[in-house]
């Protein structure tokens, strides 16, 4: 019995977490600008609306080859430091 209540528990709180994660991700589509592989930085520009600055890590999974112009859609989250984040980069043909 205790061991389920621990388990049970223990879900709720990975839950929660995930939970929080998927609440701070936010998604662009538009075409890269200002990419630079040195310093792990491009920004996508939407159609409509203000171009959003990214950064990504080893962890970024790419989807294709990003450059300037191309189109992409990323899946980015913001961090405290101010800086986004890129979780996935897909890019679009």
């Amino acid at each position: 019995m205790k061991k389920n209540a621990i388990a049970f528990v223990l879900s709720l709180a990975a839950a929660a977490s995930v939970a929080t994660a998927a609440e701070k991700t936010a998604a662009v589509t538009g075409v890269v600008q200002n990419y630079s592989a040195v310093a792990h930085t491009f920004t996508v520009r939407p159609e409509a609306g203000e171009a959003v600055p990214l950064v990504w890590t080893k962890e970024t999974k790419f989807n294709g080859v990003v450059a300037n112009g191309a189109r992409v859609t990323v899946r980015y989250t913001p961090r405290p430091d101010g800086q986004n984040l890129a979780q996935t980069v897909g890019v679009l043909k």
